[in-house]
């Protein structure tokens, strides 16, 4: 079988049933939305912010990939 879309093969072939997973977290003084990628990388869904400069900022546009390190416990 043949499917000839536009729409990406990770969206075609994706479990409809498995739903991302949203966490809204501070980033660089800025409360974000985030989509957990898996145990260290998260994407940036949306700013949730009343300053519009916060909008203008490179640093946190959504689509951005977080990476980010565990704490380790420190006794």
């Amino acid at each position: 079988m043949v499917l000839w879309t536009v729409i990406p093969i990770e969206m075609v072939m994706a479990d409809p049933y498995q739903q991302p997973v949203f966490e809204d977290i501070e980033y660089a003084g800025v409360t974000v939305t985030v989509e957990k990628l898996g145990p260290v990388q998260s994407r940036i869904v949306r700013l949730i912010s009343t300053d519009p400069q916060d909008f203008l900022r490179e640093d946190i546009q959504p689509g951005m990939i977080l990476t980010y390190q565990p704490m380790s416990a420190t006794v």
